[in-house]
């Protein structure tokens, strides 16, 4: 009897370690960040998505001032969540060439918001999840006020 209690006790265990990591896995899925890789063939008419702005980083894997980012992209990402009107996007420079030539990328990373399919400001302030969440807010705000004034002018 004792032998079957251990056993038992051992499988309990075990099922208890098992429900804990499907646990820690179903919370680290639904925190991801939602970054969206933008190429050649998705940038144009993503950014193009009415009614949306597209705040996008441009960089290259060598670069270091965007390895010195490390996650900061993916904690935007995270705090932008709840943000239904702005999207997140990154482009890899050295496969994405196309696109960054474009968008006139000359040094990395770069950091620009689109709206409407237009460029309207680029990012050149302190790099921490805060002052790129006030810059994505205050200039995507700005770009849909101008798209409704300019779509009321054409009424």
């Amino acid at each position: 009897m004792a032998k079957s209690r251990s056993a038992l006790m051992k499988n309990h265990s075990r099922f208890a370690v098992l429900l804990l990591l499907l646990f820690l896995i179903s919370i680290s899925l639904q925190t991801k960040a939602e970054v969206i890789t933008l190429t050649p063939d998705t940038f144009s008419d993503k950014i193009k998505e009415k009614d949306t702005a597209w705040f996008v980083k441009f960089c290259v894997p060598w670069c270091k001032h965007c390895k010195n980012l490390g996650t900061l992209w993916d904690e935007l990402g995270k705090t932008m969540e709840g943000e239904d009107e702005i999207e997140i996007g990154e482009v890899d420079c050295s496969v994405s060439k196309p696109v960054c030539t474009k968008v006139d990328i000359h040094s990395y990373p770069t950091f620009k918001l689109f709206y409407d399919g237009e460029e309207v400001a680029k990012f050149q302030g302190k790099r921490d999840a805060e002052s790129l969440k006030a810059f994505a807010l205050e200039e995507a705000e700005k770009a849909s006020e101008k798209s409704l004034l300019d779509t009321d002018k054409e009424l």
